[in-house]
């Protein structure tokens, strides 16, 4: 992964993949759950590389769309569009399918198929073409411990939380529209992720479903299932219902799916509170064929808002058309966390700042300015999730407890730290004193064992291609040019403490740069861009991890538990 980041140019704005644990959602929703239960993994543990893979599958896919005119909707109002231009719809029937468990089911060699295909379209160098398969190897975590699919023993996954699965699925999906050319009408066609309808006209009910049997064979060539059906009038596509006997369309939801708006009276910014009975009233305004339809829609939402607080009714509104953007502007934004008890407009008097400091007559003018800066508020975590995150700290502290060896070194008294060599997540300090000049000092942070640490440090300042990696090792080495003697006097400072795992609270490497910061001489070798660096640590030491999946990859308080296991999920569970 590092040496795909370095020629990316990404290496320092990419963190180390976070073990963090798999889980299932319940599909409570599908039919006979009681007697056959269904569940959809989830796999938060994903490498941030995903996110130049998704820039690169978001670039290809849309000159792909753009090349083929293939229907690969990507919203509801395209597939509304795509409804209201289907001529003699009386005559028509529809065909809706969907592909089952999509995500899992591509494998390494349709995606590749659908990436050769691509290149037909959009240029994708072997560079690009490597990152988008690297970010398909993936793990299960569970308890510190990697696991892996029954039946998948390769790392090739496509995973419900990556970051560009969905980009994923969609580059399969324009793959999957190509092949069906041959059986169906490109324009008659489309598709959204997993989900497809087609419009057959002039067909008899036998004939629509020997095309319905076509498209079955045509989905298992490529090694898909679907569930299919043919003759339909009416379908429930997505949030909309589509009537071909009278041509209209309007909203549609699943049963026991009511809606739930965020309360008038939360600590939300004015602003989005206020505009939420607006988005709705034009959402469903979107969804609805005319105002009749609207109407009859519109009492469930009426009734969600009045629990919400809001005094608001939801009016119709004439969809406006679509108004293509000449150019497209980048924009710097500033996004202050809002709560109510502040009394200070923070937007107002940034805004402020930014007239006073970066008048026309400044240089900077043109880069930061009211058009080229904006501010939008984010908001605060809610109860629910300080709860949660509070747990999840009370649990990994109770799971984490330092072991009670501190250090085995074989003679005590030659410990660089008094003992405490083995201590995890510190930040040291080493003061090098030497005759040439006055005692300077490096402060430095591990994640993992000092000792460790220790070692790299000692094979930097004995190994001259190794020199560079450190300002400590770069000063050693121009001692030991100079043929100085010095020593170096090593100590721990502070040990922080594990925070939750999101990216607002990485305790360790914001206290290093604290103690950087608070240094009281001039006499320290750390640079000051060192702020600026990005934090490569989760909230638990975490290795990397090697291509051999029989090697452990984390550390477990039981050997025989260690390197890979198997995740025993049944197929009807393995989406």
């Amino acid at each position: 992964m590092f040496n795909l980041a370095e020629k990316h140019e990404v290496s320092d704005r990419i963190n180390v993949m976070k073990p963090t644990d798999a889980f299932v959602t319940l599909k409570d929703h599908k039919p006979n759950f009681t007697n056959r239960p269904t569940c959809r993994l989830i796999n938060p543990a994903k490498s941030e590389l995903g996110k130049v893979s998704k820039s690169i599958l978001d670039r290809v896919n849309e000159k792909v769309r753009h090349a083929t005119n293939l229907n690969q909707w990507r919203s509801t109002s395209d597939v509304v569009e795509w409804f209201s231009k289907i001529q003699q719809k009386e005559r028509a029937t529809f065909m809706l399918f969907d592909i089952a468990e999509f995500y899992p089911s591509i494998s390494e060699d349709l995606l590749k198929q659908s990436l050769d295909w691509s290149r037909q379209y959009c240029e994708i160098s072997q560079l690009e073409y490597n990152t988008i398969m690297h970010c398909r190897k993936s793990l299960l975590f569970h308890n510190n411990r990697p696991w892996v699919k029954k039946d998948n023993p390769s790392t090739f996954d496509v995973t419900m939380g990556s970051f560009d699965g969905a980009e994923i699925c969609e580059n399969v999906g324009l793959f999957i529209l190509h092949t069906l050319r041959k059986t169906v009408t490109s324009s008659d066609i489309g598709l959204y992720r997993d989900d497809g309808l087609a419009v057959l006209k002039n067909m008899t009910g036998r004939t629509a479903d020997n095309l319905r049997k076509k498209v079955i064979s045509a989905f298992n060539a490529l090694g898909l299932k679907i569930t299919a059906e043919s003759n339909l009038k009416v379908v429930n596509f997505l949030d909309v219902t589509f009537d071909l006997r009278s041509s209209s369309h309007y909203p549609y939801r699943k049963p026991n799916d009511d809606p739930v708006y965020v309360h008038k009276s939360s600590n939300h910014p004015p602003q989005i509170l206020k505009q939420i009975p607006t988005a709705i009233s034009k959402r469903i305004s979107q969804l609805s064929h005319n105002e009749e339809s609207f109407n009859t829609a519109s009492h469930i939402y009426n009734n969600a808002l009045r629990v919400s607080g809001y005094n608001e009714t939801l009016t119709y509104t004439t969809p406006e058309k679509k108004r293509k953007r000449k150019r497209t502007r980048k924009f710097i934004w500033f996004n202050p966390p809002f709560c109510k008890s502040v009394k200070t407009n923070v937007a107002k008097a940034f805004l402020r700042l930014i007239d006073k400091h970066f008048p026309p007559t400044n240089p900077l003018h043109k880069i930061f300015n009211r058009n080229t800066i904006k501010v939008s508020y984010s908001c605060l975590p809610n109860v629910r999730n300080l709860i949660q995150s509070h747990n999840r700290k009370v649990l990994r502290q109770a799971r984490d407890q330092p072991e009670t060896q501190l250090c085995n070194c074989r003679i005590r008294n030659d410990c660089p730290v008094q003992g405490l060599c083995l201590t995890s997540r510190v930040v040291y300090q080493a003061d090098i004193s030497s005759a040439s000049s006055d005692v300077v000092s490096y402060i430095g942070m591990t994640g993992g064992s000092f000792k460790n640490r220790y070692a790299n440090h000692k094979k930097s300042f004995r190994n001259s291609k190794y020199e560079k990696e450190t300002e400590l090792s770069k000063y050693i080495g121009q001692l030991k040019r100079q043929g100085t003697p010095y020593s170096i006097k090593w100590s721990i400072i502070s040990t922080p403490p594990p925070g939750p795992a999101t990216p607002s609270h990485r305790s360790l490497c914001l206290e290093e740069k604290f103690r950087i910061m608070s240094f009281t001489t001039n006499r320290l070798l750390n640079k000051r861009s060192e702020y600026l660096n990005t934090c490569r640590h989760s909230t638990q030491t975490y290795r990397r991890r090697s291509t051999n999946l029989n090697e452990p990859t984390t550390s477990s308080p039981d050997p025989s538990n260690q390197g890979k296991q198997e995740l025993n999920i049944p197929g009807s569970l393995r989406q």
